[in-house]
């Protein structure tokens, strides 16, 4: 696989060269292995998560054409603004609904509120979390091993691994 990086911007992060970047792996990084990256790249760096998106859109076609294997995922929450309950069937939700806003929130009515507020964050050269759901169909029974390695593990594991990520929830999750 081969990615360009055509939109490199390490003068963006002059003024982080002597000051971690807040909520980034930077000083942890740096204290670990003596350096860090301060122009954005490096192994914390999001860039890093490309390779994962490619693989895993390799893996996703592996996994419907030899198993039937359906993967939906898309934006349920921006901020404090959480896609409501009602607003989604679970058991209906296509790619096709989730791919029609940019936001990739199945509700166009919430996806347009979701908008509004990234815009409002940039203008305010802020940036604003949010949470991304998924819903897994026909999944294979005896993924993963009893203990350490459970599907629920190594999914954890993986989407943990994310720069960005700050949790992770499986069913009633946080609410449990």
């Amino acid at each position: 696989m081969f990615v360009r990086n055509k939109d490199m911007r390490p003068h963006d992060y002059g003024d982080m060269s002597q000051i971690p970047r807040p909520s980034h792996a930077d000083f942890t990084y740096q204290m670990k292995y003596g350096f860090r990256a301060s122009s954005g790249g490096g192994r914390s760096s999001a860039r890093e998560t490309i390779g994962r998106v490619a693989a895993g859109a390799i893996a996703e076609k592996f996994l419907k054409e030899r198993y039937g294997v359906e993967i939906v995922s898309w934006v349920s929450a921006v901020g404090d603004l959480v896609l409501p309950d009602d607003k989604i069937d679970l058991s209906t939700i296509s790619r096709e609904q989730v791919d029609a806003h940019m936001v990739r929130c199945p509700c166009l009515e919430t996806a347009e509120k979701m908008t509004d507020i990234i815009k409002a964050a940039r203008n305010d050269e802020d940036s604003v979390g949010g949470v991304c759901s998924v819903v897994i169909r026909n999944c294979p029974i005896g993924l993963g091993e009893p203990c350490f390695d459970k599907l629920e593990a190594k999914l954890a594991h993986a989407m943990m691994s994310i720069p960005a990520t700050k949790g992770f929830e499986i069913g009633s999750g946080f609410d449990g």
